[in-house]
């Protein structure tokens, strides 16, 4: 009777070990824009993103997948490193 309880709770955790590890969808999205900032009696624009400088970190695990979706709202071309 034991040995049955002791393989149930074998194949229960067999079970749940992929949902403990199970990778995730991250999703970002990042607006490019202007944004005038002053700094030793001068002003200048510079580009930020989301209104943040410096620009937003992003964190993923192994197996994860990160989709990015970037809105440039600048004049002219950049690209995202």
């Amino acid at each position: 009777m034991e040995l049955t309880w002791i393989k149930l709770l074998v194949f229960m955790a067999c079970l749940s070990f992929p949902l403990m590890v199970e990778c995730r969808d991250r999703h970002y999205k990042f607006d490019v824009v202007l944004k005038n900032i002053s700094r030793l009696c001068g002003t200048k624009p510079i580009v930020t993103i989301n209104k943040r400088f410096p620009w937003p970190t992003l964190y993923a695990r192994e197996g994860d997948r990160v989709l990015v979706k970037v809105v440039n709202h600048v004049k002219y071309n950049l690209s995202i490193h």
